[in-house]
């Protein structure tokens, strides 16, 4: 089948998907959990599947909504999703979910050759496919989970600590959330109560100016790649939304969700290279706001369903813990 030159690389991709799909499919058969193929499904998940499903996502399925197909649009996400489903039941112990893993990765990957890809190429418009020819291998990532605010309305209780709704620590969900993603993190802000945690620690640098005395030693520690800024009061973020704010295609030198007309900068990717002088002069000039340092870098926003920014909520006070 003859693909446009600019979907060729994601069309390839399926070939990789399709011999995972096989591999995996001969080992559930043979109910061999441990085998090789099977221990290291998550990590090829992230490394292969993840980064095809996140271009589709952030270039291709906004562009056919935007001309109207959203049904098209709507079977992309939803396979998607299933096969995210189907991996995090697996890893709870639910093998069957390996064989429909298989199942619905083959039938995604004709479905796309067959109906997504000749729709793309036959309505979208030559700088979207453009776009998609220019989407770079994923940047190396490095998170900072910030926990070294005063927390005076919580009585100085570190909130990173705090028992989370679907158990563990806030903390404990968050670096979950990383580590399954494969993206190395650090502690930004030295408090006594994480000395246990066992994680490299980013002292603020310079200390008691807010945040953005953590941003700047994140950034200065991501080098050449971007780092994500998290804030460790957020109980209810998802491993999946993580992973949307870690791959979101753009060419802004930050992104961020915004809600009520205000950025979330503590949940907000940085290019650390482009974003730090503009991050170190902010601060040599006493202009401590890191939703004007956004504002200054002409950061892309993240945009959220209703279900996503409520993901956002965080615990300001131990009346947020009662809310939900």
């Amino acid at each position: 089948m003859k693909r446009d030159a600019r979907l060729r690389r994601l069309s390839s991709e399926h070939h990789h998907a399709l011999v995972l799909a096989r591999e995996l499919s001969r080992h559930v058969a043979s109910l061999a959990a441990d085998a090789p193929v099977v221990l290291d499904l998550r990590g090829r998940f992230d490394r292969e599947l993840e980064p095809h499903f996140r271009v589709e996502e952030t270039i291709l399925l906004p562009a056919l909504r935007a001309l109207g197909d959203h049904a098209l649009a709507a079977r992309i996400e939803a396979d998607h999703s299933a096969l995210r489903a189907h991996l995090a039941a697996a890893e709870r112990g639910d093998a069957g979910h390996l064989g429909l893993f298989a199942e619905r990765l083959v039938e995604h990957v004709r479905f796309e050759e067959r109906e997504l890809f000749p729709r793309c190429e036959a309505v979208l418009p030559g700088a979207v496919l453009d776009a998609v020819d220019g989407a770079s291998a994923p940047r190396a990532v490095l998170a900072g989970i910030f926990v070294g605010g005063a927390s005076t309305r919580f009585g100085g209780r570190p909130k990173g600590l705090l028992d989370a709704p679907a158990g563990g620590t806030i903390l404990d969900g968050l670096r979950g959330h990383l580590e399954s993603l494969s993206i190395p993190w650090v502690l930004v802000g030295r408090r006594a109560e994480y000395a246990g945690v066992a994680a490299e620690t980013l002292d603020d640098s310079p200390a008691g100016i807010g945040p953005l005395g953590g941003l700047l030693p994140l950034l200065r520690r991501a080098g050449d790649g971007l780092a994500l800024a998290i804030a460790c009061d957020m109980p209810f973020v998802s491993r999946e939304l993580i992973a949307r704010l870690a791959g979101a295609v753009t060419e802004a030198p930050a992104i961020a969700p915004r809600r009520n007309g205000r950025w979330e900068p503590m949940f907000a990717r940085y290019d650390a290279r482009r974003a730090l002088p503009l991050a170190e002069g902010r601060a040599g000039s006493g202009r401590r706001s890191v939703q004007g340092l956004l504002d200054e870098l002409g950061a892309s926003e993240l945009s959220l369903s209703t279900d996503e920014q409520q993901m956002l909520d965080d615990w300001d006070t131990p009346e947020d813990m009662e809310r939900r």
